[in-house]
């Protein structure tokens, strides 16, 4: 009787494991990098993937990092400079502002006092300054200029005697930056 047993037994023991093996057809490692039995990337893919983003990402930050410290550098080397021209404002004149050159720059008169001269300075570059246009009301004075400013130079406009502004144009061509004083 117990051999009547162990023959059946055995029969399930053999076709349950031959069931139960890997075949040929779900092979852990196909060409393309899957796992067909999980349907999935292989583990070592998933590791140099997350390596590889890992690596892109510090260099993104640092790279962030970089153009921020740039520009603050820059920020701050401005404020400097402005810094600097305001405390080297030359004696009696009043900072009236700083500009880049372009066609035409608009200039307020930071005074309610009469004003006799304009002075202006190159602080960056080469600015080319062709008049400057002084406005009086709704009355309106060119004074000719043309005069190439490089950094430090400066030109000093004789308005002819004392008079009321309410504005000032200047035409400047070039690249570069000056600041306008008014006495």
């Amino acid at each position: 009787m117990k051999r009547a047993l162990l023959f059946p037994l055995a029969l399930v023991a053999l076709a349950f494991g031959a069931a139960s093996c890997v075949t040929e057809d779900w092979d852990y490692d196909d060409d393309y990098g899957y796992d067909d039995y999980y349907g999935r990337r292989r583990y070592d893919d998933y590791d140099d993937g997350y390596e590889q983003g890992y690596r892109d990402a510090a260099r993104h930050e640092r790279e962030r990092r970089d153009r921020y410290d740039r520009e603050r550098e820059r920020r701050d080397y401005d404020r400097d400079d402005r810094d600097r021209n305001a405390g080297k404002a030359p004696k009696g004149y009043l900072l009236a502002g700083s500009f880049k050159s372009g066609n035409a720059v608009e200039c307020g008169i930071p005074t309610r006092n009469k004003i006799k001269k304009v002075r202006l300075v190159g602080t960056s570059g080469k600015v080319s300054v062709n008049s400057v246009v002084l406005r009086e009301g709704g009355a309106k004075t060119s004074f000719p200029v043309t005069r190439r400013l490089e950094p430090g130079e400066n030109v000093e406009v004789d308005l002819g005697g004392s008079r009321q502004a309410t504005g000032l144009r200047i035409s400047a061509g070039g690249k570069g930056t000056f600041d306008v004083y008014v006495r």
